[in-house]
């Protein structure tokens, strides 16, 4: 059974040097107790309220960071997942972007698809979003999928990755404290809807002004609170996932067996429908 560590740090923003020894000790920290599989938080790397500072902090991948992340990952033979802004390398634009590292390199990265632009958010302002689609990555752990942050918000993305197979699903997050219920709710749902694991594990503390909640959680495939980290501080919480039990859960609730492909159809008709009609200009 892989052994997963949620570390719930907080980052310094554009503090690229700070973080990244925070991270190296918390990998360290958790190599003593045998994980397997360590997460980081949104923007771990540079923190997250940077503002211009992002245009500076922005990596490729393979880059510096990465490439530091990874002599870790093969020292200690571990999987580990770090939020960072990414710089494409053609076409040098901006995404926010969460890369999984292995002991045998980079093994896949998600860039965000939804990103918050109202209230305190600006992230539209600064990243792209990720127009294409969501993968499935495959470990000697076992499945893996990886969201961030308001991408839970929409549940089609953790269908599509249940879909492909993923047995665990990991969301990374810089949430502030006025959407602790959001997220408590959604990952209890994304968990029990899809008969899966979901991992969530959410940034600490002050960033420029705005607290960050912590609270990061993992839920079993029937819902269940499976480990809990602190609210309001740093915190690594440490615990074994079976994933035999997604079997059993989706024989006492067959879910995904009945799920209705048609209803997927309706979907894209009425999305494009109101699409549509929004966007119209005739009365």
């Amino acid at each position: 059974m892989p052994k997963i560590a949620l570390a719930q740090i907080k980052s310094v923003v554009g503090a690229k040097k700070e973080n990244l020894k925070k991270i190296e000790k918390y990998i360290a920290q958790a190599a003593e107790r045998d994980v397997d599989l360590i997460i980081f938080p949104e923007l771990s790397i540079t923190g997250y309220v940077m503002k211009d500072l992002v245009y500076i902090l922005a990596e490729e991948i393979p880059g510096s960071s990465t490439k530091r992340i990874e002599l870790l990952a093969r020292e200690y033979g571990m999987y580990i997942i770090a939020g960072m802004p990414e710089k494409d390398s053609k076409t040098k634009l901006l995404y926010n972007s969460a890369v999984l590292i292995g002991p045998e390199g980079v093994v896949g990265v998600h860039r965000k698809k939804h990103l918050p632009t109202y209230g305190l958010f600006e992230e539209g302002r600064y990243f792209k979003p990720w127009m294409g689609d969501v993968q499935v990555f495959s470990t000697k752990l076992g499945n893996i999928g990886i969201l961030i942050c308001f991408d839970a918000f929409f549940p089609e993305l953790s269908r599509i990755l249940t879909l492909k197979n993923a047995h665990l699903i990991i969301v990374i997050s810089a949430a502030p404290d006025i959407s602790q219920k959001f997220f408590k709710t959604f990952i209890h749902a994304r968990a029990l809807e899809n008969t899966v694991f979901v991992a969530y594990v959410n940034t600490v503390g002050f960033h420029e002004g705005i607290g960050f909640f912590g609270g990061s959680h993992i839920r079993g495939p029937l819902g269940q609170l499976l480990a809990n980290a602190k609210l309001y501080e740093e915190d690594l919480v440490i615990t074994e996932i079976d994933f035999s039990e997604l079997d059993y859960a989706r024989s006492i609730r067959p879910i995904l067996k009945d799920f209705r492909y048609d209803d997927v159809k309706y979907l894209h008709e009425v999305a494009n429908f109101s699409f549509k009609e929004a966007h119209s200009f005739e009365q």
